[in-house]
């Protein structure tokens, strides 16, 4: 008599607890289906590429242009807005900007289907140097005879960060340190700086 009295109380139970499991399931799946619709697809590089070219010739971006030159450090998507931040379209991207006119680096919001600048964000400091200036870094040094030779010996560049220019120049002006090193990869033989806004190396010390 006491089977049937026990099955009779414990039967509600496990369906209650089936009740509470399939609404957290149902719950989670809610949730990931509104994280994915929310979130955006990995940029392709070739996309990055087009939307760092198109963005500069913004009509948004024509007074800073005319400050001097302007170059795309970085595109990135855009992350699901947090609270106060503006809003955009599906398709936007988060680029930095580096204004050589000003010495200064801006963050962007851009919808590249519209074209259209959302906004733009003065950035604190200094962003780290882009594929493209790292590029041109040694692209200036290779072409400076006295290490264009050292180079033809064997030395490797290596690196290259954003950094305070020396005494003296311009605190605007947009400065790359890289390292030499020795063929081996063993030693540094140079410190070398350029200074990207006039495009000539500034500083270039021996490594003791």
């Amino acid at each position: 008599m006491q089977v049937p009295g026990h099955t009779r109380s414990t039967l509600p139970l496990r369906s209650q607890r089936f009740l509470v499991i399939a609404g957290l399931l149902f719950f989670a799946i809610g949730a990931f289906a509104q994280t994915a619709a929310t979130s955006h697809p990995p940029l392709q590089q070739q996309e990055r590429d087009r939307i760092a070219r198109e963005v500069l010739e913004n009509p948004d971006l024509k007074p800073l242009a005319a400050q001097g030159p302007l170059r795309t450090i970085s595109v990135t998507s855009y992350a699901p807005p947090k609270k106060g931040a503006p809003a955009a379209g599906a398709d936007a991207v988060t680029i930095i900007v580096f204004s050589y006119g000003e010495g200064r680096a801006y963050r962007v919001l851009y919808e590249p289907i519209a074209k259209r600048v959302v906004s733009r964000e003065l950035l604190p400091g200094r962003p780290q140097p882009s594929v493209e200036e790292r590029k041109e870094v040694y692209s200036l040094i290779h072409a400076d005879v006295a290490h264009a030779k050292l180079l033809t010996a064997g030395d490797v560049l290596d690196g290259g960060f954003a950094v305070d220019g020396p005494p003296g120049i311009s605190e605007r002006d947009r400065f790359v340190q890289v390292l030499m090193l020795s063929p081996d990869r063993q030693n540094f033989v140079r410190v070398v700086t350029v200074d990207l806004t006039t495009r000539k190396i500034v500083s270039s010390v021996p490594k003791e």
